[in-house]
Formats: C-alpha cells, sequence, structure tokens
C-alpha cells in the first residue's frame, strides 16, 4: 500500500501524505484533531440531550398538570353545585 492510498481529495493534508518522511507525524497530528473534534462533538451532543431532557420532563409537568385541572374540573362538573340545590328547593 503506498502513501498515495491515505491521500484526502481537497484536504490540506494532502502533501503530508505524500511526503514519506512526515507521512507518519501528519497522520498522527490529523488522527489527533479528529479525536478532539469527536470529543467536543460528544459534549455537544450530551449537552443537547440533557437540554431535551428538561424540556421533556418540562412537557410531562405540563402535560400532568392539565389532566389534573381536567380531572377536577370534571368532577365538579359531574356534582351538583350547591346554588342549584338552593334554587331547586325555592
Amino acid at each position: 500500500m503506498g502513501s498515495q492510498a491515505y491521500a484526502i481529495e481537497g484536504s490540506s493534508y494532502n502533501s503530508a501524505f505524500h511526503d514519506s518522511n512526515g507521512a507518519e507525524e501528519s497522520v498522527s497530528e490529523r488522527v489527533a484533531a479528529l479525536t478532539r473534534e469527536i470529543e467536543d462533538m460528544r459534549r455537544v451532543q450530551s449537552r443537547e440531550i440533557e437540554e431535551m431532557r428538561k424540556v421533556q420532563n418540562e412537557i410531562q409537568a405540563e402535560l400532568q398538570s392539565y389532566r389534573v385541572e381536567n380531572q377536577r374540573k370534571k368532577e365538579q362538573e359531574e356534582q351538583p353545585s350547591p346554588d342549584s340545590e338552593d334554587t331547586a328547593e325555592d
């Protein structure tokens, strides 16, 4: 396998891969840079996932509150109000 197999078209690292003396160093520099990028992406992804969980929890809390309020209203509608009992007796 020749050094050209590592050439990345359009990359600034192209010439380094063709230089047999500096190719190994350039490959390890590129690997290190890509590793840092991956770590950065993972951190961003973790923050985004955490933010999504917070939003999901807030939505679930709002939904629960909505359900409780609807249940309360439904129960109030099913029970006769004190005013309607008074008017029925009059």
